[in-house]
């Protein structure tokens, strides 16, 4: 077997990093200054706390992903367009496949400018011709916003294309080498790849209206994962996920985004994606908010979730008893219990959903 090829540092351009990394807790504004400014959560995490591991994603994970995704694409997309058939995906029994990989990730073009030109190309000729169906390996797309510093960009893993009352439909996919346990799978890996898989359909929303091809071109609201069989590397197609609620809230994120990005768009991070000091004083002032997330990608978990156990956030017993205590911090709540007198209407709504933990249960 040929050596899959080891993306190199140098190609920073390709945001996807960044952007993965705010999806799995939007909601904490340390981890929004980090990503739009290439502050590395790492490296924020060493200066507030020099004894603090150094971590990073396991060699072996991603040189399976890259070995995965590689097979995928390989002999023109014979496995992807293989096992995407098998799930009737697609109309025509010979769908095409266009490979837009650079050439440091063993594609056939030059770099992210080269990709990004070819995708811009497909999609104009997509919206007059229209008679492609098939699959587009590594889209590429520039952000026609401000979003994130200097530039975003984004590499989608795949796109499947086939028309629809003669008009083209793009759906978006994402390649992921964990197994398909079907109702095991885990249910946050599967929300971290809708969320990622609702950015690319704002991205793709912003580019085409930007082309001016969104009256010509239909952008479906419905992706499709391409994950593994369990022990095993063979691929296995999850069609018909939903992204409604996910492309929304990458749109409200775009905005918050790109609001920060103009903010300190005088402040730009150095070569290494370290980050100059202002940059870090500006992570470190940033608010935080722990949440189960932090604890798979987040450095500064450690320190946010002292925090939170010190402010008697419900966070540190997880989402669901954040979520059910609504604001209470753990001490009020443990107040309430001991026969305080409820404040207000958050705190009334607490007894009584105490008194009566199934009311809303279906």
């Amino acid at each position: 077997m040929n050596p899959v090829p080891v993306p190199l540092p140098a190609n920073r351009r390709d945001t996807r990093r960044r952007f993965e990394q705010w999806v799995k807790h939007p909601g904490c504004g340390a981890n929004l200054v980090s990503a739009v400014h290439n502050v590395k959560m790492g490296a924020v995490a060493r200066r507030e706390n020099p004894s603090a591991p150094k971590e990073g994603q396991s060699s072996f994970a991603l040189a399976r992903g890259r070995r995965f995704e590689a097979g995928l694409v390989a002999d023109n997309g014979e496995r992807l367009l293989r096992a995407m058939s098998a799930r009737q995906m697609f109309d025509r029994p010979d769908p095409h496949f266009l490979d837009f990989r650079i050439s440091i990730n063993g594609g056939p073009l030059a770099d992210i400018d080269d990709a990004i030109a070819h995708t811009e190309k497909f999609l104009q000729v997509l919206a007059r011709d229209r008679s492609f169906e098939g699959v587009v390996s590594s889209a590429t797309l520039r952000i026609p916003k401000g979003v994130m510093l200097p530039e975003a960009t984004l590499i989608i893993d795949a796109l499947a294309v086939t028309m629809v009352d003669g008009r083209p439909t793009i759906s978006v996919g994402e390649i992921k080498t964990y197994a398909d346990r079907g109702g095991h799978t885990s249910k946050s890996d599967l929300a971290h790849a809708r969320a990622q898989m609702g950015l690319y359909v704002h991205a793709l929303a912003l580019v085409l209206e930007q082309l001016d091809l969104a009256d010509d071109i239909v952008l479906s609201l419905q992706g499709f994962l391409v994950l593994t069989h369990p022990g095993s590397n063979s691929p296995a197609v999850r069609v018909g996920e939903d992204l409604r609620y996910q492309a929304e809230r990458a749109r409200k994120g775009f905005e918050l985004m790109e609001a920060a990005a103009s903010e300190m768009s005088d402040l730009v991070g150095d070569d290494d994606g370290e980050g100059s000091t202002s940059l870090f004083d500006m992570v470190l002032a940033a608010p935080t908010s722990f949440a189960d997330a932090c604890l798979s990608f987040c450095e500064r978990a450690p320190t946010c979730y002292a925090k939170a156990v010190a402010n008697g956030d419900g966070a540190v017993l997880g989402d669901d008893v954040d979520r059910f205590l609504n604001g209470l911090s753990l001490r009020r709540a443990d107040e309430l219990l001991g026969g305080a007198r409820p404040r207000n209407d958050v705190e009334r709504d607490f007894l009584r959903r105490m008194k009566n933990p199934l009311d809303g249960v279906s």
